[in-house]
């Protein structure tokens, strides 16, 4: 709503002034306004989760492509969120959080050439179940939990 207003007060301010712009620029410049509104003084959260710098540790971690898939989004969402061209949506914004934590995670145990093929590898400390999809599923608990188990060597 706030970014909403930011972008209407830039482009009553350029009508005002008297700006010679095209239809094209002043839009643009109004989209940058807002977009600069909204991380200034946005709705509250979309500041303090940093989207963008979650989403760009996933992408450095899994690649774009494998990002896209885990998080069941097109494969172009994912550079939009590390460009902070877009903010995830309520359905995805939760799984992005919690994939970035896993990640962290899982860098802290193992060299991040693995951290892919763990999270899609059928895990013994979560029943057979893939990481991911409890992840998904369920949220971070269980498979912190499976982190540790492994970390500290126990036997599923």
């Amino acid at each position: 709503m706030e970014a909403n207003a930011a972008a209407k007060t830039v482009k009553k301010s350029l009508h005002i002034a008297g700006a010679k712009k095209t239809h094209a620029s002043t839009t643009k410049a109004t989209k940058r306004a807002a977009r600069a509104a909204g991380r200034a003084a946005g709705p509250v959260g979309v500041v303090e989760w940093k989207p963008d710098l979650r989403a760009g540790q996933i992408v450095r971690a899994l690649g774009n492509k494998r990002a896209a898939q885990l998080l069941g989004v097109s494969e172009s969402q994912p550079s939009r969120w590390r460009n902070a061209q877009e903010v995830p949506g309520p359905q995805v914004a939760p799984a992005l959080v919690d994939l970035d934590h896993i990640i962290a995670r899982l860098q802290l145990v193992w060299d991040g050439a693995v951290i892919g093929d763990w999270l899609e590898g059928p895990n013994g400390f979560l029943e057979g179940a893939r990481p991911i999809d409890v992840l998904l599923t369920h949220g971070s608990v269980p498979v912190l939990e499976a982190i540790e188990a492994e970390a500290s060597g126990a036997y599923a």
